[in-house]
């Protein structure tokens, strides 16, 4: 970046949806082509245009008297696209699948209510979830210890109100804690992560085949992303801190990898009080750095290539926000914490903060 970042708040369209007593904040945020997504932890999720102008928003419970179990309910564990069936899917915490038509969304105007054109049943209590080839494929459940993963049957195949059958798979590389897809022209690719390891795998159907790669890294892994060619992993520090007592989590690494064997291209520290935790995203590539944010809201970037990292913005709370929820939308870091109030932030150079994606 050749100037300082431009922060400023975007409207996160709190207002449409379910009251309950869920502390505010921000649950997941991601950038899906044409469409930016958010969810409004126990209160609702919004679809927005490229300019972060709300499209569309879901915000009903199937649990209204039910104040524990509506948090629940809009506790969002991922938003994915599903091009093979043109559907945006919503998982939460239940593991309640809600598919939205893609056309719909985009073709809806001034923040309207929406409702799914279909719901399933996954898995519940299931942390990391990437959609590929038309499937479902998750992190084992965390009351089970995330040990392997959770592939679904081509969602095009189950009907609207049914279980979603599962596969059980890669059991023997244990709990998984970072999950992404690999693009590949011909192969069903997905890269897994753990404490001190990451691994890439095939799917042949639902089957999860035997590890192709395994290379170790310095770190936990949490996100995992492809972005120039490579595959790049980051996380907090490794141990045994559990990912629920977020505040104790901070540092930790970056690692990129070449996707065909697992060879490291560069890695390197990250600052001390990144906001990891749970679920999180607090590391995405961002051009060629990458960017991270603190618990107070300071935007890093960091060079890959030497491992500097410079703070290009912020605090932005003068207290802890708890855990992070970035994402890259064009030429803007969006993030949400999941204790920062229902306030999205966004930081870009000041001509796309004038003039938009």
């Amino acid at each position: 970046m050749n100037e300082p970042l431009v922060h400023h708040l975007v409207d996160a369209a709190p207002l449409t949806g379910v009251r309950n007593s869920q502390p505010e904040g921000i649950g997941r945020v991601v950038a899906l082509g044409d469409l930016v997504c958010w969810n409004n932890l126990g209160r609702n999720v919004v679809f927005a245009d490229a300019w972060l102008r709300p499209l569309a928003v879901f915000g009903t419970t199937l649990f209204p008297d039910d104040d524990e179990a509506s948090q629940y309910d809009l506790d969002v564990h991922a938003i994915l696209d599903l091009p093979e069936s043109e559907l945006v899917v919503v998982l939460n915490h239940f593991g309640t699948v809600r598919g939205f038509r893609r056309r719909d969304l985009l073709g809806a105007t001034d923040g309207r209510l929406v409702a799914p054109s279909a719901v399933w049943s996954f898995v519940a209590d299931v942390e990391r979830t990437v959609a590929l080839a038309g499937r479902l494929i998750g992190t084992a459940p965390r009351a089970d210890g995330a040990i392997g993963l959770v592939v679904s049957e081509l969602l095009d195949a189950v009907p609207s109100g049914a279980d979603i059958p599962t596969t059980l798979g890669a059991s023997a590389f244990g709990e998984i804690t970072a999950l992404g897809a690999v693009p590949s022209d011909d192969e069903s690719l997905i890269a897994v992560g753990s404490d001190g390891r990451v691994a890439l795998m095939q799917l042949a159907g639902a089957r999860v085949l035997p590890v192709r790669w395994e290379t170790p890294i310095a770190f936990r892994a949490a996100t995992i992303a492809c972005h120039g060619g490579a595959l790049w992993v980051a996380g907090p520090e490794g141990g045994d801190i559990d990912d629920y007592d977020w505040e104790r989590l901070g540092g930790g690494g970056f690692a990129a990898l070449d996707p065909t064997d697992g060879g490291i291209i560069a890695s390197g520290a990250l600052p001390e009080d990144i906001a990891w935790g749970t679920g999180g995203v607090a590391v995405a590539p961002f051009g060629p750095w990458l960017a991270t944010v603190s618990r107070k809201g300071c935007l890093y970037l960091v060079d890959p290539r030497t491992g500097a990292s410079h703070r290009a913005e912020g605090p932005v709370a003068g207290a802890s926000m708890g855990i992070a929820h970035l994402a890259i939308a064009g030429n803007r870091a969006l993030c949400g914490f999941n204790r920062g109030g229902y306030r999205l932030h966004s930081f870009a150079e000041r001509a796309a903060a004038v003039e938009g994606p």
